[in-house]
């Protein structure tokens, strides 16, 4: 009985299904170092946004320009009942204005600059703003209010990054007088990153509204990432061009008309202010001045600095394909095995799949100093290379490790074309992966899983 049971558990330790249960959990295994290259090319990543951000905040962030926007405090008297009594309270407030015309015109000149192996794009700014804007009418927003500070008017630009700057700047008025222009928005509770010019001298004896008035500034900065700018007119006009070959238009609006070639691209918008969603005129209570320009901005619009190959997202990408790529090398070396005078050790196995899992630390680390298309290409040769020829000498054939070359040729080759195609890269990888386990059903189909011979009938084991 014990003899007849160690038979029977011999045999079936060496018939084909329990070597392809066996590779089936060695592949699952393999999934903790494979866990650990994600880690890897996680931290990575998150280390290069880090120095990338260095070298945007000492240069100049994403910039987003809203502005100008002409603002008016004003107060009002409001009752309420306290202890039984009537008491009357004036609160401050604030109404704001925006342009019947808006013009934005911006140049950027790109470059790159790297820090270690680590680069980023930034650019330089040249924005040039006008507009006109119409009699101010505080009774659109406020019936009966108790006194307008028309002398305290301010014209605010909202600047995200202002340490960005290069040139001082000024706003022109009706093509005459020219009003430098001060840091912050210009309200007592308004921590928002801007600019603002009062719109008349202080001390000015100023009671009635301001009549309608045109206005006009250049604004030169650096910034990096994206550029986007509200669109705040009741008719609004923006234009952005720049020698940067690959812009992602990004915001509330895409552009009308847009040409990009090698040597950069130009981009136009028109923007009714139906379109925005947001009215020309508004009030704001004092506790909510410092998000005084945060109304404008779900309608930014504008460009994004795209750099079109991340070598981290491929990276990531080439990983998750990682799993069928490994059961297809093993499959490929299990049906190699079976068709041979040669068995191949489990640990065997195991060699091949951390190979094949090294190859992503190396595409990795050699994409981070030669670009990806490099990288891949010396990653994959040599992975390749040498599996190939460790499975040619572990069966003692030249011919079977020829076949695992090409059984390799044809995965890194799928792989690269897989990430390639960004927007058929599920489909590629469906139906890659649908081929080869139709390849390997068929190629195995006469394989004795059991291992146990065909004895003639009547015959005695």
């Amino acid at each position: 009985m014990a003899a007849s049971f160690a038979e029977s558990f011999s045999r079936l330790t060496r018939s084909p299904g329990f070597k392809f249960f066996l590779v089936v959990l060695l592949i699952f295994i393999l999934t903790i170092p494979l866990a650990l290259v994600w880690f890897v090319v996680s931290e990575r990543e998150s280390r290069s946004e880090t120095v990338k951000n260095e070298l945007a905040g000492l240069f100049g962030d994403a910039q987003q320009v809203i502005g100008p926007l002409l603002i008016v405090p004003y107060t009002v008297q409001l009752k309420r009942i306290q202890d039984g009594k009537e008491i009357e309270e004036t609160h401050e407030r604030y109404a704001t204005f925006l342009p019947d015309e808006f013009q934005a015109e911006g140049e950027a000149q790109s470059e790159i600059r790297r820090r270690s192996i680590y680069e980023v794009t930034l650019y330089s700014a040249r924005l040039n703003l006008s507009g006109r804007f119409p009699a101010p009418d505080i009774r659109l927003i406020e019936p009966d209010p108790a006194n307008v500070r028309w002398r305290d008017a301010i014209l605010s630009i909202g600047l995200s990054d202002v340490s960005g700057l290069k040139e001082a700047a000024s706003l022109r008025i009706d093509g005459g007088r020219s009003i430098a222009f001060e840091p912050s928005i210009g309200l007592p509770n308004g921590h928002t990153s801007g600019l603002h010019v009062r719109l008349f001298p202080v001390g000015a004896n100023i009671d009635e509204p301001a009549s309608a008035f045109s206005f006009e500034t250049e604004l030169v900065f650096n910034g990096s990432s994206s550029l986007t700018i509200a669109p705040i007119g009741r008719n609004s006009q923006l234009a952005l061009q720049s020698d940067w070959p690959h812009p992602s238009f990004t915001g509330a609006f895409l552009p009308d008309t847009r040409e990009i070639s090698a040597e950069g691209f130009s981009a136009n918008w028109r923007v009714p202010h139906l379109a925005r969603s947001i009215p020309q005129t508004w009030r704001t209570d004092a506790q909510q001045a410092a998000n005084i320009h945060g109304t404008l901005y779900p309608v930014l619009s504008g460009v994004s600095f795209f750099v079109p190959v991340d070598y981290y997202a491929l990276v990531n990408r080439a990983a998750k394909y990682a799993l069928m790529f490994l059961s297809v090398a093993f499959l490929a070396v299990l049906v190699l095995e079976l068709t041979s005078g040669h068995r191949i050790h489990a640990v065997q196995y195991v060699f091949v799949g951390l190979a094949m899992i090294l190859f992503y630390v190396l595409l990795l680390s050699l994409s981070e100093h030669v670009g990806f298309t490099l990288a891949y290409l010396i990653a994959s040769g040599a992975t390749g290379g040498m599996l190939s020829l460790y499975t040619g000498k572990a069966m003692q054939s030249d011919a079977r490790g020829f076949i695992m070359f090409f059984v390799f040729l044809i995965l890194y080759g799928l792989l690269y074309l897989i990430l390639r195609l960004e927007d058929f890269a599920l489909l590629a990888g469906a139906v890659a992966g649908f081929i080869m386990l139709t390849i390997t059903m068929f190629a195995t189909l006469r394989i004795n899983w059991s291992g146990e011979a065909a004895n003639p009938a009547g015959q005695q084991n």
